[in-house]
């Protein structure tokens, strides 16, 4: 995937997860932050999970330390942090290693750290900070990890963990085809794949995360946050369905032009008006 097409693709579903996140986590997790918190957003990419959160924290001061292995996209962050706050009206300053947007009544300072989430996550120091935040990251990742990440969080003292928009493996294409359950079952197995975490949970993340979160001590509080594609999202469903269709023929190759069939009638049915629904599930994990 180039940088341009990585880049494209978070601003494409940005609008989406704005509108999937469960607003009640939200609040619940802001409730348990301090007037002036510190945050850490792991996979952080451009800064899609500041964006979304931290208007919406009623803390006046925030500082955010946003963490990603993808140098190429932490260095597009200043540049879309900026851009939203000139969309409010928002004063920026670059200061030496971070931004600061000052807000009508909030002002936010926003660290860019490259740090490498497949090696040690004692060097992320997550015993001093207020509370930990992630977005579309989990469902990468394996079980071991998820027990890493869970073990560290108890260790440091079991800071507020928001945990958004990880894929849970429903979908919903309107209308169906015959097909969609063979390619997405490949899809899904795809999913599995080992992205540098280990072999990857995929659509299992969800469950798998509340239970060892759990088991390690929190309180864990789940929502629905789903996509719902529609005719105005007609751009993002056509390159889901083309990642779906490679991502299936990469698992499948004999089944290649079968699913290519598949893509070329739901690519079809998109142009008419089709639907899909994106299961994900949100979760909180209190102490």
């Amino acid at each position: 995937m180039s940088d341009s097409f990585a880049l494209d693709w978070l601003r494409l579903r940005e609008p989406l997860d704005a509108a999937a996140r469960a607003p009640a986590l939200t609040r619940a997790f802001a409730r348990r932050l301090p007037r002036a918190p510190h945050l850490v957003d792991l996979g952080a990419g451009t800064g899609s999970t500041l964006r979304h959160l931290a208007p919406r924290l009623d803390c006046p001061e925030q500082s955010w330390t946003l963490v990603d292995k993808d140098m190429a996209l932490l260095t597009k962050a200043p540049g879309e942090l900026t851009q939203w706050a000139d969309k409010h009206g928002w004063t920026v300053t670059e200061e030496r290693r971070s931004l600061r947007i000052q807000a009508d009544e909030m002002t936010l300072r926003a660290e860019m750290r490259r740090y490498d989430l497949t090696t040690d996550l004692t060097g992320l120091a997550l015993g001093q900070v207020d509370g930990v935040t992630c977005s579309a990251l989990l469902d990468l990742v394996s079980a071991d990890w998820i027990g890493k990440l869970a073990a560290e969080l108890a260790r440091s003292g079991y800071p507020p963990f928001l945990a958004t928009l990880t894929v849970d493996g429903r979908t919903a294409f309107e209308p169906a085809d015959p097909d969609d359950a063979f390619v997405m079952d490949r899809f899904h197995a795809h999913m599995r794949g080992n992205k540098g975490f280990g072999p990857s949970l995929g659509p299992e993340a969800a469950t798998a995360l509340a239970d060892t979160l759990r088991v390690a001590g929190y309180k864990v509080q789940v929502a629905p946050a789903d996509w719902h594609l529609r005719s105005r999202h007609k751009e993002t469903h056509r390159l889901m369905v083309d990642g779906y269709a490679r991502s299936a023929t990469a698992m499948d190759p004999a089944a290649g032009p079968r699913i290519e069939a598949w893509a070329a009638r739901r690519r079809a049915a998109i142009a008419d008006g089709a639907t899909l629904m994106v299961g994900h599930q949100d979760l909180l994990a209190i102490r």
